[in-house]
């Protein structure tokens, strides 16, 4: 049995979920930016530029770029929210990203609390992540009021080049200690102050390249993220799990508490793990390379794979 987001028949689409132009605090116009991910070879790119009343660093309308479409490159509505709230921030301020917003999603108002706010962009159909976690020292207990999330950022390109604090994945794991069924982005979070590009992002599977088929399978968690190593499958027959990759030193599986176990080797492309033996209700797949080039699955609750 092939997990997603592999045996569906799709083409993978490579994609920035979270970046910025100067419609906020980007340093590059929109179409610059849109046009910098097209050169790279990116499927689409989202211009998530940052909705708030503060106007020294925000917008109060959402981008859209989808007049510089192309057949071969798309730009999804976006928009990183704000809502006071957040305790351990010298701002209280939080920061959450939607994808696929409706252009006229109204501006986050003073009184609007986090929850509300992703419910409110979850009712129009937005997939919603929690925005650099470690950057702003996210805590438990803080994740749990924003669980509603579709997704954690558990990479952000710009977090690890500007203060070394990129990772999501203490929360991540977290929250699905805690039992929410939550999936994973890797991003740039590019501002172009930085050479914050084209160091993390998305691969999505999905049967065409537009908005509803790309925010529909991040939904569905039909995707991975990814530095720079892709896995090639990802299976189960008889209980044995098998992950085939591009060439990496190590391929991890992790589940609950310290839980987890490597297959580490020279340029390995395959490694098989016996979940019989894996004493945990879900679990995840890290490949890591050399030179920091990492790939993560989404997590598998090993209910929904009837295991």
């Amino acid at each position: 049995m092939k997990l997603p987001p592999f045996g569906l028949g799709h083409c993978f689409y490579r994609g920035n979920l979270h970046g910025h132009s100067t419609h906020s605090d980007g340093l590059m116009s929109a179409q610059a930016v849109i046009k910098t991910y097209a050169d790279l070879g990116y499927d689409f790119t989202c211009l998530s530029d940052h909705l708030w009343i503060d106007v020294n660093y925000a917008a109060k309308s959402v981008y859209d770029g989808r007049k510089l479409d192309r057949k071969d490159f798309i730009t999804l509505p976006s928009a990183e929210l704000h809502c006071y709230g957040k305790e351990y921030d010298q701002d209280g301020v939080w920061h959450i990203v939607a994808n696929g917003l409706p252009t006229d999603f109204a501006c986050p108002d003073a009184n609007e609390s986090a929850a509300d706010l992703i419910a409110r962009a979850q009712a129009v159909g937005a997939y919603v992540s929690l925005a650099h976690p470690e950057w702003y020292t996210m805590t438990p207990d803080e994740a749990l009021l924003v669980s509603a999330a579709d997704a954690v950022e558990i990479y952000n390109y710009s977090c690890v080049l500007s203060s070394a604090r990129g990772s999501g994945i203490m929360i991540a794991d977290y929250l699905l200690n805690e039992g929410h069924k939550i999936s994973f982005t890797a991003t740039d979070d590019s501002h172009f102050h930085l050479p914050d590009f084209a160091g993390g992002w998305v691969m999505v599977a999905a049967p065409e390249l537009s908005q509803g088929a790309i925010i529909a399978a991040l939904k569905a968690g039909h995707h991975y993220s990814s530095t720079g190593a892709d896995f090639n499958d990802i299976s189960i027959d008889k209980g044995i799990l098998t992950v085939q990759t591009t060439p990496v030193q190590s391929i991890i599986l992790t589940g609950n508490g310290h839980l987890a176990s490597v297959c580490h080797g020279n340029n390995i492309t395959v490694a098989s793990f016996d979940l019989s033996e894996f004493a945990s209700e879900w679990f995840r797949i890290t490949a890591r390379g050399l030179s920091n080039k990492m790939a993560w699955s989404n997590p598998y609750f090993k209910s929904d794979l009837r295991l």
